[in-house]
């Protein structure tokens, strides 16, 4: 046996005896700008990388305890927040959720103090005009609940209908459907739970600790993990969290659920405690402490960082609220040892590993991260068993409409919930796309059209998609404003692939390869800012490149999938589009 075998061998056999139970990578908290109105007991939800806090408590109880209807937002990217308009009443105890670029409040209560009722109230907040509208009420009124979206529709689970004596706990789950404003009952927990954190991965909800049980008239906190699939309407208990507790927040970072802070039965204590849980292998990791203990605070991810926002550090009799911001790394954002970029980890990653075994090579070299330890060994071989056959996310990824729907008008985003738009009447066709379903247009009025996804001139992106059919002069990807939206789109001769992004005052690049022969292609185009050249690709193969430097022509509209963004009647696409993908980095096919 040669010495490429043995080691193969040697590490086939640890491989298969490594668990999934290692400790995480240790994060890192780092303290951000203080919320401008001290709150506890508020929601936040994430939409185009800014962190939206609603409602909340204000004061200390019972002296000057108050509910608020405040509205700030937060941007990561310039640690400032800035005021936005508030909601039309008071609320604390709500949940709020993102679908197809607005935010929906859901519940909550108008008020502090005992026997106070739950609202049913529904709103949604449009940030691109800064309004509110009323929805359909929740049926059952509640507060101090979580809400998760999965395909487009919010699952409301638990809370309680008010606060005082004799308000047990509900199982009660209820979904809301945006598209029909509609609410529809489904099956109950099999525990109810109040004060618990509820979070989507890979279209499961998973709903973790809280006040499950009852002493009297107070909610017991306790660590119990439920998983529920909406596709089947079923529940299945998991493992459980190491620390009981409720009154914490949880958010996912690549596809990890890490719960933050919390609170012991009837608010006693108050922890920094931050613990992770990973749906794949149904086991949990103890992460670092917040510099802080908090209980009714929020938490929301941007770009793999977590932001722990507000909650009170007090006893929650009192509920004195803090205006603190903390940000945790969870040291998890390196990218996962897909090595040959397949999407999945498998034994052809680990042949790549094995390859550099004991050599120092970082494209391998993934342990401990963040950028290792300058040589292949077991460590990167335990951080490649974390990921084994489990489908992972492309580095840059930020949105991938798969196209793969069967019927409806959205086009849900796989990645960051940027969910898309049908208009006209392009049609689904289950079937009949590269990859599994794909999107049928007439070349008359259908197009789709999405949220904003990134401005062009800001930084690397690049974009792809498959495309079969279309004609001379027909727009295949186009931004809504700015100037030379023509992502892609095909020539009015010949039907050659051509982009005009930053065009003018810059010349389109015009590649020499027709793709509208009713063939299957795979198109691309890729903008590097470092070189500040575009590129076009088709099949994989790099068809057309920038002699000399383009580039700070920027836009902030959205995308059309079909046509141009004047809708002009010649630019409307004719055949099918499948599989788009937008990344904000420089990629070669």
């Amino acid at each position: 046996m040669n010495t490429r075998s043995v080691i193969t061998a040697v590490v086939v056999a640890t491989l298969m005896s490594i668990v999934s139970t290692a400790p995480a990578a240790q994060g890192k908290w780092t303290r951000k700008a203080d919320i401008p109105t001290a709150r506890c007991n508020l929601s936040t939800s994430v939409l185009d990388g800014k962190i939206y806090a609603f409602g909340g408590r204000t004061g200390s109880w019972p002296s000057t305890a108050a509910t608020s209807s405040v509205v700030e937002v937060y941007d990561p990217a310039t640690n400032r927040w800035a005021r936005k308009a508030n909601m039309p009443g008071p609320r604390e105890g709500l949940s709020t959720c993102v679908v197809d670029g607005k935010i929906y409040a859901i519940g909550g209560m108008p008020r502090p103090g005992l026997n106070q009722p739950a609202l049913v109230t529904v709103e949604v907040y449009d940030p691109a005009t800064d309004t509110w509208t009323r929805k359909a009420d929740i049926p059952r009124a509640r507060c101090d609940f979580s809400a998760s979206v999965v395909n487009g529709k919010i699952y409301v689970i638990g809370g309680v209908s008010g606060r005082g004596l004799n308000r047990p706990a509900l199982a009660t789950v209820e979904v809301y459907d945006p598209a029909t404003d509609t609410w529809t009952r489904k099956h109950d927990m099999p525990e109810a739970t109040c004060w618990h954190s509820a979070s989507a991965v890979d279209g499961k909800i998973y709903v973790i600790g809280g006040g499950a049980r009852w002493s009297g008239t107070q909610p017991i906190q306790v660590s119990l993990v439920w998983e529920y699939y909406p596709a089947t309407d079923a529940w299945t208990p998991r493992g459980d969290m190491p620390t009981d507790r409720g009154a914490h927040s949880a958010s996912v970072v690549n596809g990890r659920i890490y719960t933050v802070g919390g609170a012991s039965d009837i608010g006693n204590i108050t922890f920094a405690t931050v613990e992770a849980y990973d749906p794949a292998t149904d086991t949990w990791t103890t992460e670092a402490n917040m510099s802080t203990s908090r209980g009714l605070l929020a938490t929301s991810a941007v770009g793999g960082k977590i932001y722990a926002i507000g909650g009170t550090r007090d006893p929650l009799y009192s509920w004195t609220p803090v205006a603190t911001v903390e940000e945790y790394d969870t040291g998890l954002t390196i990218p996962p040892p897909d090595f040959n970029g397949d999407e999945i980890v498998d034994f052809k990653d680990f042949s790549i590993l094995v390859q550099y075994w004991l050599q120092e090579e970082p494209s391998v070299d993934i342990a401990p991260p963040p950028f290792g330890d300058h040589i292949v060994d077991f460590q990167d071989l335990a951080a490649l068993s974390e990921y084994w056959l489990k489908e992972v996310m492309p580095v840059g990824l930020v949105a991938r409409w798969n196209l793969d729907e069967t019927e409806g008008k959205i086009a849900y985003d796989s990645v960051s919930n940027k969910d898309a738009t049908l208009n006209g009447n392009p049609i689904w066709q289950p079937e009949g796309g590269k990859v599994a379903g794909a999107l049928q247009f007439d070349g008359v009025d259908d197009y789709v059209s999405t949220p904003f996804i990134l401005d062009p001139a800001a930084g690397s992106f690049s974009v792809f998609a498959w495309i079969k059919g279309g004609a001379p002069g027909q727009v295949i990807i186009s931004q809504t404003d700015g100037t030379g939206t023509r992502w892609l789109w095909t020539d009015p001769s010949y039907g050659r692939l051509i982009s005009w992004l930053m065009h003018p005052p810059f010349d389109p690049l015009m590649s020499g390869s027709t793709i509208t022969d009713g063939q299957w292609h795979h198109v691309g185009l890729v903008y590097d800012f470092d070189g500040l050249r575009r590129y076009l690709y088709v099949d994989g193969a790099q068809a057309a490149k920038d002699i000399n430097a383009v580039g700070g022509v920027g836009s902030d509209g959205g995308l059309y999938f079909g046509a141009d963004k004047t809708l002009d009647a010649g630019s409307f696409f004719s055949g099918l589009i499948d599989n788009v993908r937008i990344y904000d980095r420089a990629v070669t096919p």
